[in-house]
């Protein structure tokens, strides 16, 4: 198969497997369909990440010597679940449910995909533990939004949110393998509106303890420090205020400009 034959099962086998796990789990969240990218783990990019992200960063090559690429996906949340978190300054109960939901079931959809890579007769490894976050040290050891852009799933606004065609209301996950497919690219267009032509910066706005800034540093210790609260008082380390109510909710748009 080639690579867009390779997408095409994967979203499907994806699909297929959370209408299953949904009906037998009695979720309550919903998704829009999953939108698959490979990002190649040979790249002068993916090579980089303990320079872009942290000196502490995994390597695919950590957890499968001789894998191809890393297969990035995301699943985009049903309008819904953003509309219930417009307003006021804390995470609704469905968008940690969502959260919480989503974080459980990528677990068992990277198995499902694991066995069915091993049915085409190659490896797959998800890489674990990942996101090891501390209060001396506020990044993650496996950036799922870095190996999402080095998929090409898209590009990062000003609130670090990866805009993909389905915008960035969802979750990402990836799965190491061996697979001999093409790999994709990261975007070379911004879509961003803001990077782009400097109009926007919503997402700025709406952060309710101003630790955006289109001209300074995202101030990543308050962010931090306002997630562990809620970790604390509501089980999960989630607010999302800066993804609501913004062009790139839901859609990517720079698309047509």
């Amino acid at each position: 198969m080639n690579s867009n034959e390779v997408k095409q099962a994967l979203q499907k086998s994806i699909t297929q497997f959370i209408n299953a796990y949904k009906t037998e789990k009695s979720l309550s969240t919903s998704w829009k369909l999953p939108i698959v990218g490979f990002a190649d783990t040979g790249s002068a990019y993916i090579s980089s990440l303990r320079e872009i992200v942290s000196p502490t960063h995994y390597m695919p090559q950590d957890f499968l010597s001789d894998c191809t690429v890393i297969i990035s996906y995301f699943l985009p949340f049903d309008t819904e679940i953003g509309q219930s978190n417009n307003g006021n300054t804390e995470p609704s109960s469905t968008w940690v449910t969502a959260y919480h939901e989503t974080n459980q079931m990528f677990l068992e959809i990277n198995k499902h995909l694991t066995q069915l890579i091993e049915r085409w007769g190659f490896h797959a490894v998800s890489p674990q533990p990942v996101g090891m976050i501390d209060a001396e040290h506020i990044y993650s050891n496996w950036s799922q939004r870095h190996i999402a852009y080095a998929a090409g799933l898209g590009t990062f606004g000003v609130n670090n949110m990866l805009i993909t065609e389905a915008g960035t209301c969802g979750r990402f996950y990836s799965l190491i393998t061996d697979i001999p497919v093409e790999p994709d690219c990261p975007l070379k267009e911004e879509r961003c509106l803001y990077k782009r032509s400097r109009v926007c910066g919503l997402c700025v706005r709406r952060c309710p303890i101003h630790a955006l800034d289109t001209e300074k540093a995202f101030d990543r210790i308050a962010c931090a420090s306002r997630l562990e609260g809620f970790e604390r008082r509501l089980g999960a380390d989630v607010c999302g205020k800066c993804t609501i109510q913004l062009p790139c909710t839901y859609h990517n748009p720079a698309k047509g400009l």
